[in-house]
């Protein structure tokens, strides 16, 4: 399978699961004249996305095609292991190929805004709400005979964005988090029956309608962030900070040590 293959199978399982494009730069590919590398990225914003006011939702959808992904590509898996290593008289084991799917999840207030930090204690519980979600959404390992053979997801730490005033007070701007996804693509083998054992996809329709589940739980965790921000007692309000020199008043009349003459 080829890169524009694959593109055009995920641009129809986003679609099918309620992934709709807004405007018509939808998405954008480039290449990298140094390694010959492909990427692929879909912005969703806008009425696409569910609300979280006032937070604004969004999301990134995107891989990576390498130089060796389209090699394997473009000709069978017996040719490319002749051009690389020579004619063998065992054929040679080669590797599942695997192609990584990112998802960025993102919420802002609306440009220059922000709002109070939640308690530590606030913020800490919707964190872990929102990272038992990702490992739901995300983690997964593939087992054989009791092993661990492949990690097939995983994510990262919630990030927040704050805003630092300059009488020192920490403001909240933004949240995000990603992770990622292993989807099994299928070698393409000149031996008919290795062709056939590998004739289907790896399901990205089940992959798109996993993408489509976290975004809702990322927009309904939003949400209720947004909720505790709004119905949370203000913080107190800072004091500038004290000098730690005390100023003397020239009444004191001090004029410096004592001098022997």
């Amino acid at each position: 399978m080829r890169y524009a293959e694959f593109r055009d199978r995920l641009e129809d399982a986003l679609q099918e699961a309620g992934l709709f494009f807004q405007g018509a730069d939808r998405h954008v590919e480039t290449i990298d004249l140094a390694h010959a590398a492909r990427s692929w990225k879909v912005h969703l914003f806008g009425a696409a996305l569910p609300s979280a006011d006032p937070f604004h939702v969004s999301a990134e959808i995107g891989f990576e095609w390498s130089p060796v992904d389209a090699a394997r590509a473009y000709t069978t898996e017996e040719d490319l292991l002749t051009e690389l290593v020579g004619r063998r008289r065992r054929p040679i084991r080669t590797e599942r190929r695997w192609t990584r799917i990112d998802l960025s999840l993102h919420a802002s207030l609306p440009y220059g805004s922000t709002t109070s930090m939640p308690d530590s204690r606030v913020l800490g519980s919707w964190t872990a709400s929102v990272v038992e979600k990702a490992d739901a959404a995300f983690t997964d390992i593939e087992e054989k005979k009791g092993r661990v053979v492949a990690v097939l997801g995983g994510h990262g730490d919630v990030e927040v964005h704050a805003h630092c005033k300059p009488d020192g007070v920490i403001s909240l701007r933004a949240v995000a988090i990603s992770g990622f996804r292993l989807v099994r693509v299928p070698r393409v083998w000149d031996d008919p029956e290795r062709r056939e054992a590998e004739r289907d996809l790896a399901d990205l329709g089940g992959l798109a309608r996993r993408l489509k589940t976290a975004l809702d739980e990322w927009t309904r965790s939003v949400s209720e962030l947004a909720t505790w921000i709004r119905y949370s007692p203000p913080p107190p309000e800072a004091k500038p900070a004290e000098p730690w020199v005390e100023d003397q008043s020239e009444d004191d009349n001090d004029s410096g040590p004592e001098t022997t003459h």
